[in-house]
């Protein structure tokens, strides 16, 4: 196998994979290297943000059952002692107001009352039903919401671990460069001293090597801030270590544009999250509407009050029915009118993020075949330029090249290196978006 075909061997094995077969648990704390599918699974299980949607659902469960609560017979005991400067025949005042009128009282200082009620509602107009409608659609929002900040929380650990990965080989590229121009300095600066070269082509290197430096010193800086990222996305401390895989997962993707199209208009959790919102709004409809039905509940109270604080004195007990109907009642109409309202937008807001769903899945395919050609494109160009640096350099060295097309070669590398490495990079990123809008 000759020069070429073993670089080409090399690099087509850098390109398997993208975004699937990786072992899961590894952090890439102690040294291992952290697969992409180990830093998505650890951010699933140590994520805050997740951890706290999750945690939603549970606080809608609690609000479901609290709506279902409200059939069941509700019973309150209350007690309290009340004193006054001047001598009273009853509870005057006292927040539980049945108390108050309680006829052939002594005459005392305080009053020692106790009270205890019991409320069964017979009929509310749908209202108990309708508040749990709503509060399970609210569930349903929320546990559509912890499907969404699934998707985007595993998009943003792929995209920022592959740019991670781009940036980690424009390190390594640069740092090659930084030792091939090194060498060039070293050969220049031996021709200069037997008088080849003029001093201007030392300082056109030296120059060069400076600015490579300076590049690699800012992408050593983007790539900790990258680790950062990465941690913060994990739920880990932002200054953790991270040994990325040096590799991009690069699966092959068959899925078209349209088909694409079609995948996000069931799988996008954003118009699932706006379909979730209409339905809620739908709910909040019917629950506005059952506040203008009648309701009827049934009460009982037991009572006993004393004119001093050892000796109940007098109690008793008051029983019946409570009916209410709102006959003219202008704020609950106009609350009416404003969830239906509500409901009209966001069954507007729906379609449109079901457009925009459709044009994000086409977008993503686009840019995901776009990758794959820059791929095939570059893939080969680093051997060619790397093959073309060496000659220059050779030539250089033997008197018969110039210092111009030394360094021309020697960009040309860095950039073709650079251009691989992000289409790699995007290829990745554009995978993962596409999973994200089309839920596969």
């Amino acid at each position: 196998m000759n020069r070429g075909l073993l670089r080409l061997s090399v690099i087509s094995a850098i390109i398997q994979a993208l975004l699937c077969g990786f072992a899961h648990g590894q952090t890439g704390s102690s040294g291992e290297p952290l697969t992409l599918d180990a830093a998505i699974a650890y951010a699933e299980h140590h994520s805050p943000l997740l951890a706290a949607t999750q945690q939603s659902v549970l606080t809608k469960q609690a609000a479901i059952a609290a709506a279902k609560a409200e059939q069941l017979p509700r019973v309150d005991v209350d007690a309290a002692l009340r004193g006054s400067n001047q001598p009273t025949e009853s509870a005057l005042g006292f927040p539980l107001t049945p108390l108050a009128d309680i006829p052939n009282q002594p005459f005392g200082n305080g009053h020692l009352t106790g009270l205890a009620s019991a409320t069964v509602p017979i009929y509310t107009g749908g209202r108990i039903g309708a508040e749990t409608h709503v509060a399970e659609a609210e569930r349903d929002l929320a546990q559509t919401n912890v499907h969404d900040v699934e998707s985007n929380l595993e998009y943003e650990v792929a995209t920022t671990y592959a740019r991670m990965v781009e940036v980690e080989r424009d390190v390594q590229a640069a740092q090659e460069s930084v030792a091939t121009l090194t060498e060039s300095q070293r050969i220049a600066s031996q021709m200069l001293s037997v008088g080849k070269i003029a001093r201007v082509d030392l300082l056109k290197i030296d120059t060069r090597l400076a600015s490579v430096r300076a590049e690699d010193i800012d992408l050593e800086n983007e790539q900790q801030i990258l680790v950062g990222q990465l941690n913060a996305l994990m739920g880990r401390p932002v200054d953790s270590p991270v040994v990325a895989q040096i590799s991009l997962p690069h699966p092959g993707v068959t899925i078209s544009a349209d088909q694409a199209a079609l995948a996000a208009t069931t799988g996008n959790t954003q118009y699932q999250l706006a379909e979730a919102q209409t339905k809620l709004a739908q709910k909040s409809v019917d629950l506005a509407k059952s506040q203008l039905r009648p309701t009827l509940s049934f009460s009982a109270e037991l009572f006993k009050q004393s004119s001093d604080p050892f000796s109940v004195y007098h109690g008793g007990a008051i029983a019946g029915f409570s009916f209410n109907y709102p006959i003219f009642d202008r704020p609950l109409n106009h609350r009416v009118q404003e969830a239906k309202s509500l409901e009209l937008e966001d069954r507007s807001r729906s379609d449109q993020a079901r457009l925009d769903a459709m044009q994000r899945a086409r977008t993503a395919t686009l840019q995901l075949r776009d990758a794959e050609a820059r791929i095939q494109a570059t893939q080969s160009s680093i051997a060619e330029a790397r093959e073309a640096l060496r000659i220059e350099q050779e030539k250089l060295k033997y008197g018969r090249g110039i210092i111009e097309h030394v360094l021309d070669a020697q960009a040309a590398l860095l950039t073709s290196e650079a251009d691989y490495y992000r289409a790699l990079s995007d290829y990745a990123i554009a995978t993962a978006s596409l999973k994200r809008e089309t839920g596969q």
